[in-house]
């Protein structure tokens, strides 16, 4: 979705293998975001205001909206009986291996 969606798939990479010297300014800053709220961190709120003057509220919004589809999905794939552990992901023709951090 990330590619379809127009994201460069060295970003995909970096984010799946959580290397945020290897991200952009734009992707560090939604991947700083999105890690601060699944762990509940102090720094949530400095991430989010970043995050409001780079997109505004509806930056804001969908970054909320697409974290939750996230979390949602692997629940609706388990319950349905087509969970499979996911450690690779293909991203543009090769395998990138995914580093997982408890939420």
């Amino acid at each position: 979705m990330a590619l379809e969606a127009g994201m460069a798939s060295d970003q995909i990479e970096a984010v799946l293998r959580r290397d945020t010297r290897a991200m952009n300014e734009a992707t560090a800053l939604a991947f700083c975001f999105a890690d601060a709220v699944v762990r509940r961190s102090a720094d949530d709120d400095e991430y989010r205001e970043a995050v409001r003057a780079q997109w505004g509220e509806q930056g804001v919004v969908d970054l909320t909206m697409a974290l939750q589809m996230s979390r949602m999905f692997p629940m609706v794939k388990m319950a349905l009986g087509y969970a499979k552990a996911c450690r690779r992901v293909r991203v543009d023709g090769h395998d990138v291996d995914v580093i997982k951090r408890a939420a």
